[in-house]
């Protein structure tokens, strides 16, 4: 472990290098804290750091960066002036070291300190000018007496760290809201004008809208724009020419826009463009309520510095917020390809599983068919051979009827095993689920399902009809039977956005599948029904990936399911 005591100079001079090369990097503030913090904990040797900030306006000091903490700590912490150990040093301006936090009566995060393994405390006020802007705490996990040497160390980073965050200044913040108000509280502040209105050019409009007053009915800047040229009014001029303008008397100016005289009541006027690396990107216009005030060449100058920075804040906080916006796209984008991919995955496992269990299926199928041919032969000729009233006739007409089941689904097995190529021709999808409705009314009729049907006018695709039929067919009767006491059958169909797909969805209210069995939907031989062979679906969905179409389904237990088919056009 290295010693706090060993070459104090070095450590001192190495952590004030790392903040001012904060100062001058250009960073957010946000990074500049966590920068600071980070230095200062190696600095020290301690276990963990933080920065506290005075917010002016609610005259509160708020955490705003630790390092080796929990986030939860981070979020909405504040305390008032003299409040706790880090309120007195703020109120008093004076260091504090503390032994041991937990004996401490001031300390206030008794419960944080223990969990965190907290023992000892450094805390410093950072000041500009005498001014207190924040403090900086240091602590660490063993008992420690801390010296004078250390002190001034971390008084000497914590000064310096109060240049950096004055220097960044308007980046406190990267609202742009947040930062075009700041703007105007400073021009008012510092420069002491009644009111201020800030204007930034739409490019694509040409116009300059006025986004944010100070000292202004909030009502009266809605709505107000300004022609992007020299003659609609001073403001567009000063933007335009990239220079100031002070007007004395306004009222009798021609320049001066006369809608803004009239709404304003406008005496003397001073209008600064804000610019960022010589390009305008709007302006201030700053006045006094009262006739006769003028502006000193030395306030102008102090404002045209002023409006500099801020238009370079400005400027930061649209490029952060094209970043964020870009970011926000590209993570969209991710998850949506590593999406696709997982689909796409899914589907490849499930054709190599398809491809193998076919090979079987195929040859299974025509194993059973053979010796069931002559199975049903020989019954055949049994019964006829047996006079009508014999009960064994009953018996065999059983076994035929079994057959003729077994028959059924290794005709299944073998469509799974060997589909045969689609025979593409223009169909009209709506006469076609026409068809399967009536093929299916009775038994739709038998379980008291109404049917609903919204279709939009739909084009004819180039599909198999029959195949696509029998897909259709395949759902339709699952939805059929997921409603086995009734409920409503929701039919529907529309052209995609983009005219590359006709969309068909099959939603019934019925007992729903869980997203275990979703996961499994499309396997063949999976089936959740009693005495379900499991191929309905994989057929389906072979059928329709054969058209280079998609499927989807959204179920929840206990609400029904929803089929989704898209066909190209």
């Amino acid at each position: 472990m290295i010693d706090p005591q060993a070459y104090p100079e070095k450590r001192e001079v190495n952590a004030l290098l790392e903040i001012s090369k904060a100062i001058a990097s250009g960073l957010y503030l946000e990074d500049v804290l966590r920068l600071i913090v980070t230095v200062t904990a190696n600095v020290m040797d301690s276990k963990i750091c933080s920065l506290w900030i005075l917010d002016e306006r609610d005259q509160r000091l708020k955490l705003k960066a630790t390092q080796s903490m929990s986030e939860a700590y981070l979020k909405e912490r504040s305390l008032a002036m003299g409040e706790g150990v880090v309120g007195q040093v703020a109120l008093h301006n004076k260091p504090m070291a503390i032994t041991n936090v937990l004996q401490e009566p001031l300390y206030k995060e008794k419960e944080l300190a223990q969990r965190e393994g907290l023992v000892s405390m450094l805390s410093v006020p950072m000041c500009i000018r005498e001014k207190v802007i924040g403090v900086i705490n240091c602590y660490t996990s063993s008992p420690r007496k801390f010296s004078k040497s250390e002190e001034e160390m971390l008084l000497t980073v914590a000064n310096q760290a109060a240049i950096c965050i004055e220097n960044s200044g308007l980046m406190e913040t990267l609202d742009i809201d947040e930062i075009l108000r700041l703007v105007l509280e400073g021009v008012i502040k510092n420069i002491g004008f009644d009111r201020a209105r800030l204007y930034l050019i739409n490019e694509k409009r040409n116009v300059l809208e006025c986004k944010m007053a100070v000292g202004v009915d909030v009502e009266k800047i809605k709505g107000i724009e300004l022609p992007l040229n020299q003659e609609s009014s001073v403001v567009s001029r000063s933007v335009i020419e990239k220079v100031p303008y002070v007007i004395p008397e306004a009222m009798s100016d021609p320049r001066v826009n006369p809608v803004l005289k009239k709404k304003f009541n406008l005496h003397s006027l001073v209008v600064i463009p804000l610019l960022a690396k010589e390009k305008a990107l709007g302006a201030i216009a700053g006045d006094h309520t009262e006739p006769g005030k003028r502006l000193t060449q030395e306030k102008l100058e102090s404002v045209m510095t002023f409006a500099q920075q801020a238009g370079l804040a400005i400027q930061n906080a649209f490029m952060y917020q094209e970043l964020k916006n870009f970011s926000q796209k590209m993570e969209e984008r991710i998850q949506k390809t590593m999406t696709d991919l997982r689909k796409a995955e899914a589907q490849l496992i499930r054709s190599e599983k398809l491809a193998a269990l076919g090979q079987l299926a195929a040859g299974i199928a025509h194993e059973i068919r053979n010796p069931l041919t002559s199975i049903n032969i020989l019954i055949h000729s049994l019964k006829e051979k047996l006079p009508p009233q014999n009960s064994q006739r009953q018996d065999l007409q059983v076994i035929e009827e079994e057959i003729h089941r077994i028959n059924e689904i290794v005709d299944q097995f073998l469509r799974f095993a060997k589909p045969a190529p689609p025979l593409f021709e223009k169909v009209d999808v709506l006469s076609m689920m026409d068809e399967i409705l009536q093929l299916l009314r009775p038994q739709i009729e038998k379980q008291r399902i109404v049917v609903s049907k919204k279709f939009q006018a739909l084009p004819f695709v180039l599909i198999d009809r029959e195949q696509i039929k029998q897909a259709f067919l395949n759902l339709l009767l699952n939805a059929i039977q997921a409603m086995p006491t009734g409920g409503q059958l929701i039919l529907a169909g529309h052209n995609s956005k983009d005219g590359q797909w006709i969309e068909l969805s099959v939603k019934d209210t019925g007992v729903g599948i869980s997203e275990e069995n979703i996961q499994k939907l499309y396997d063949p031989f999976f089936s959740t029904k009693e005495g379900g062979v499991g191929l309905g679906l994989s057929i389906t969905h072979r059928i329709i990936d054969q058209h280079q179409g998609k499927i989807e389904v959204e179920s929840s237990p206990g609400e029904g399911t929803l089929f989704k088919v898209c066909l190209p056009i």
